[in-house]
């Protein structure tokens, strides 16, 4: 029975995996069940035991690669002492997994059309992840000029911040590259500028070229 669970929990995956490179590649509007289907080297009807239809399985694609993100993001910063190390960290993190899974990019895009539902529910899950660290930050006395109740909202504006660096920045067609280290540089600059932490503790890990003034 154990083995019969662990075999449909990797097909499962194999389709979402599949999933996730299809849309990439085409988009949700032209992934077709036919198209992941043999993406994953599964049978067609297959897919329809591990997933009600098509929208089903769009409803599912998001969290499945986004958690994986974010698994990656906490592994990386699991040592952090700091919230300033979290935040390094945790941008290192982030736009290393994005180099490595470009596709999370469109997945993510295009899912506040196709899969709103699950849109939402990826940004909550990663407003929360940033609230953590903030409260994190705040209870330490690492953070000064805000009131608790305002962490969630700086939360969501630093992860807009991150979307609009990653479009500028580092999105090339279908791949994604690093984030150049000047656009690091300000990134954290203005993040420890605006919740009162010396910007000299955000900068410690990088580079001395990318810290310098």
């Amino acid at each position: 029975m154990a083995k019969r669970a662990e075999k449909a929990q990797a097909t499962r995956k194999a389709i979402l995996d599949a999933a996730a490179v299809v849309v990439g590649r085409h988009g949700y509007g032209k992934a077709s069940i036919g198209r992941i289907a043999e993406e994953a080297g599964v049978a067609h009807g297959l897919i329809y035991r591990y997933f009600e239809n098509q929208q089903d399985l769009f409803d599912q694609l998001l969290p499945h690669v986004g958690e994986e993100m974010l698994r990656y993001i906490a592994k990386a910063t699991l040592d952090a002492k700091t919230f300033a190390e979290r935040e390094r960290q945790g941008l290192d993190a982030n736009f290393a997994f994005l180099e490595k899974n470009p596709a999370l990019h469109r997945i993510l895009n295009e899912a506040a059309f196709f899969a709103p539902e699950a849109h939402q529910q990826y940004l909550r899950r990663m407003a929360s992840g940033y609230t953590r660290s903030l409260h994190r930050g705040w209870a330490a006395q690492e953070i000064s000029g805000y009131d608790e109740s305002e962490l969630e909202v700086i939360g969501y504006m630093m992860i807009g911040a991150r979307e609009y660096l990653l479009e500028r920045f580092a999105v090339q067609g279908t791949s994604i590259d690093a984030l150049p280290d000047h656009v690091k540089r300000t990134y954290l600059r203005v993040v420890s500028r605006s919740l009162g932490i010396d910007p000299a503790k955000m900068l410690s890990g990088l580079t001395a070229d990318s810290a310098a003034e």
